[in-house]
């Protein structure tokens, strides 16, 4: 795997190596300003696109919804024949592939009504014993306008590495709880977590029978913290290390699959409706409109 760092490709300059660790760090990574500021892109239709990444969504929503509840139809499968070896592999993908479809259904980027995204934010979340409508509450502030909100979700960007085992392992809990504190939608919230304790007690109580529940929970929580730390500090953020900007496109196929297409981060927030699969063709245009911006490229050689 090489990463290398660079200008836009619009500009004439050298590749920049990366900063000086030791140099002080930017105003935009103190932990009350929101990692990504507004960005002035053009509208979706204003854009000349050969295809319109807003239609032919059914095959789409069928596709990130019935993923995860495959994967965990393979994660019991391979459990009930001992095929215990594996079954990290396949919890990470059911763990990633929830996500993933709860992200899109945050957005309304899967073209369902709103009493289904609902319906499917809660389903989806309890599979993974998280709270769909916590992390739509945190999400959409995730997204607001002005540095002077609250971002209760991209704050463990700036934690640091010493910080960051217990900022990972707790990230979920303090998810639910703001989300309980604020979110309109409190008694949807209050049940998701009801459901979340609900289920490590009844896998606990299930051990003399079988330790199939409390083993899947466990590998859950291990693909949870993972996923908080690739969060904090995975490709979008440098590694980790510090950038003169927050604005920062990672160049990746490997990745992606493995991260499930969250690595564009910068292209998301231009455009949070478009699902992250059909970010990519938007990404020429994107660069164009920040073409005054300085912008890091992160090539990850994989």
């Amino acid at each position: 795997m090489t990463i290398t760092l660079s200008k836009p490709p619009h500009t004439n300059q050298a590749p920049t190596a990366a900063p000086n660790v030791e140099a002080t760090q930017p105003d935009w990574t103190t932990r009350d300003v929101r990692a990504i500021p507004k960005l002035d892109v053009p509208r979706l239709s204003q854009l000349e696109l050969d295809e319109n990444p807003m239609e032919n969504m059914a095959p789409l929503a069928w596709l990130l919804i019935g993923r995860p509840l495959l994967a965990v139809g393979l994660f019991i499968i391979m459990a009930l024949n001992g095929w215990w070896l594996a079954t990290p592999i396949v919890v990470w993908a059911v763990y990633g592939s929830t996500l993933s479809a709860v992200h899109h259904l945050i957005h309304g980027s899967l073209g369902l009504s709103g009493r289904w995204r609902r319906r499917w934010l809660t389903i989806l979340g309890c599979l993974v014993v998280e709270s769909g409508h916590a992390l739509q509450a945190t999400h959409v502030i995730h997204h607001r306008d002005g540095t002077d909100l609250p971002d209760p979700e991209g704050y463990i960007e700036n934690l640091t590495w010493r910080e960051m085992p217990v900022g990972a392992a707790k990230y979920r809990y303090r998810l639910m709880l703001w989300g309980l504190r604020n979110s309109p939608r409190r008694r949807r919230i209050a049940g998701e977590v009801a459901f979340h304790a609900l289920a490590h007690i009844t896998s606990i109580a299930l051990l003399p029978l079988t330790p199939l529940p409390w083993i899947y929970l466990t590998l859950v929580h291990i693909a949870s913290f993972a996923f908080a730390v690739l969060q904090g500090k995975g490709p979008q953020t440098n590694w980790g290390r510090p950038m003169p900007t927050p604005l920062a496109i990672v160049h990746t196929k490997l990745l992606a699959v493995l991260f499930f297409s969250h690595h564009q981060h910068l292209e998301h927030h231009a455009y949070p409706k478009v699902p992250l699969t059909r970010l990519a063709a938007l990404r020429p245009h994107i660069e164009e409109a920040l073409a005054d911006r300085e912008i890091f490229h992160i090539h990850v050689g994989i």
